[in-house]
């Protein structure tokens, strides 16, 4: 019996720092990631003209500039779900320098419930678009979004003959 427990305590105490290791290495490279994709995607919409921010491939579907828009509201709503509340009250986003501006908040948003989370942060569960998630999926789903809309972004200025500023034309 008391070999039972002391083997139960020795795995305990090996798998314990393993399991947080690798939550801390899961949220390391969502930061990694997510930092990435954000700067690509700032970037981006930063070389696109004003002139182009109006563009969209057709009726009904987002323009450049309801993209970026979309991108900044998603980043603030997804947070707000995990507790992190933002005061920012950006006005002109229908502009490049507004929408512009409002991204560079959202991002900065994101990368400071980032550096604040704690792995008990990150146990819980919360309702979002109707369903219960728990806080990994959130962060997954920032990330994922961000990914999602660069790609849009990306489509978008290819076919205005842009290129994106990290690519070779």
């Amino acid at each position: 019996m008391k070999q039972n427990l002391l083997f139960c305590l020795l795995i305990a105490i090996l798998v314990l720092p393993v399991t947080a290791q690798d939550n801390n290495a899961y949220l390391g490279a969502l930061t990694i990631d997510i930092t990435e994709a954000s700067k690509r995607f700032h970037d981006l919409a930063d070389t696109i003209a004003e002139d182009h921010y109006g563009w969209r491939p057709a009726e009904g579907i987002r323009s450049v500039v309801e993209v970026i828009n979309h991108v900044s509201e998603g980043n603030f709503l997804m947070s707000q779900a995990l507790g992190h509340e933002s005061e920012y009250e950006g006005n002109n986003t229908d502009t490049k320098e507004g929408a512009l501006a409002r991204l560079a908040a959202s991002q900065t948003h994101v990368q400071e419930l980032l550096a604040s989370l704690s792995e008990t942060d990150l146990t819980g569960t919360v309702e979002l678009f109707g369903m219960t998630v728990n806080h990994y999926r959130i962060l997954a789903m920032i990330a994922g979004h961000t990914h999602e809309h660069l790609g849009q972004l990306i489509a978008y200025a290819r076919s205005n003959g842009i290129a994106p500023p990290w690519s070779d034309g």
